[in-house]
């Protein structure tokens, strides 16, 4: 169970660094312009925060969960 609970804890983490980087990424290009690709074009600042917020959500509810007992 441990092992379950670790894996999912280190997946929010790694959806929550991805989301963030991509929604920074994001934000640099839609003010420089580097590069056009519809994935980096405004529309998707809000899937990429969504990333972000369930990532760390995912990782705070596990971290902190009740343990049984108390």
């Amino acid at each position: 169970m441990m092992a379950v609970l670790h894996f999912f804890r280190l997946l929010g983490l790694a959806v929550f660094f991805l989301g963030s980087a991509l929604f920074l990424i994001t934000v640099l290009n839609s003010g420089l312009g580097f590069i056009d690709t519809a994935w980096l074009k405004a529309p998707f600042w809000r899937i990429y925060l969504f990333f972000a917020v369930s990532g760390i959500l995912l990782y705070i509810l596990i971290t902190f969960r009740r343990k049984n007992g108390t």
